[in-house]
């Protein structure tokens, strides 16, 4: 499975945020999910991370949203599905910290669960 797959499916109603073919194309090898604000040592190559942005903060915003997709890149995270049950949508700094650092970002409607993503690659 792609992370361009989990776009077509209806079932989940995902939004793109940003991400272009070639991240679009990365096959996925698992998943993660975790609202840690320094996952990377948790994650395998190729997984998906899951979000409830638990993690984020308005107060430092800019550099704790970089800080999480630094160590996404740095694990080789194929995408990062961020839930908008936490703060009502997906904050535009985090947005802007995946196309820093070439992640792509996928937003999970409130609607959705993590565990419809997470059954839907394993399954």
């Amino acid at each position: 499975m792609h992370v361009e797959d989990l776009l077509r499916l209806e079932s989940l109603d995902l939004t793109l945020l940003w991400g272009g073919p070639p991240l679009l194309a990365r096959e996925i090898s698992g998943v993660t999910a975790t609202d840690l604000e320094d996952p990377g040592r948790f994650l395998q190559r190729g997984e998906i991370v899951l979000s409830g942005l638990v993690w984020w903060s308005a107060a430092d915003e800019e550099a704790t949203a970089d800080r999480f997709v630094a160590a996404l890149r740095e694990a080789g995270a194929a995408a990062l599905l961020a839930g908008e049950e936490t703060h009502g949508r997906v904050p535009d700094v985090l947005v802007d910290a995946c196309r820093r650092h070439d992640i792509a970002l996928l937003s999970v409607p409130v609607h959705t669960s993590f565990r419809a993503v997470t059954d839907t690659v394993y399954l």
